[in-house]
């Protein structure tokens, strides 16, 4: 869907179930240059993740293009009932939040956008155009701890903090966050 233009330039957010691994890795080394040594950002490495994602059952994307380029993606999958990723939890409130079963929840993987072009509404507009469309119940991610910036855009957007955990061995601190489907924003 094109967009009204990112400082002078045309925009657009493509709707996807295929995505050119190569590129976005190499828009997510430049979005997280400084942090790359963190092994949060190395093991596994960008590429392997990307390539886990786009490669899941019912695997979906949001990608931000800029005068053609991707500057950004939004993308995830559906969990099965049989999945790890509320492993390590540390859950505040219900158990009964980590229950899985086919259609329950839509997991985003990997968001990140370029520097450059935060705060022109990139983000929630791919996180809003990929969820707008979700037949899941709920949504859920986990942002880094020190990701401020990120965790406040998304309380506004109703996105509810239920747990921390480290995704991988040596990562940082991430909260887990859920909220309900379908995605309803007054932005």
């Amino acid at each position: 869907m094109m967009a009204p233009a990112v400082d002078g330039c045309d925009s657009e957010v493509v709707i996807t179930s295929e995505v050119d691994i190569e590129a976005l890795t190499a828009t997510y080394q430049q979005v997280h240059a400084a942090d790359l040594h963190l092994p949060d950002h190395c093991v596994p490495s960008p590429a392997e993740r990307l390539r886990w994602t786009a490669e899941a059952p019912g695997f979906q994307a949001g990608v931000a293009y800029v005068d053609g380029r991707p500057v950004g993606t939004v993308m995830g999958c559906p969990l099965p009932p049989d999945t790890l990723w509320w492993r390590d939890l540390n859950l505040i409130g219900d158990p009964e939040l980590t229950v899985e079963w086919t259609g329950r929840t839509f997991a985003i993987c990997e968001a990140f956008v370029l520097p450059q072009f935060r705060r022109q509404r990139l983000g929630i507009r791919m996180v809003t155009e990929l969820l707008g469309r979700r037949p899941e119940e709920r949504v859920s991610m986990a942002v880094a701890e020190t990701n401020v910036r990120v965790w406040r855009a998304l309380q506004r957007m109703s996105f509810h903090h239920v747990g921390n955990l480290v995704p991988f061995p040596g990562w940082r601190s991430h909260r887990m966050l859920v909220r309900s489907l379908p995605l309803h924003t007054s932005r």
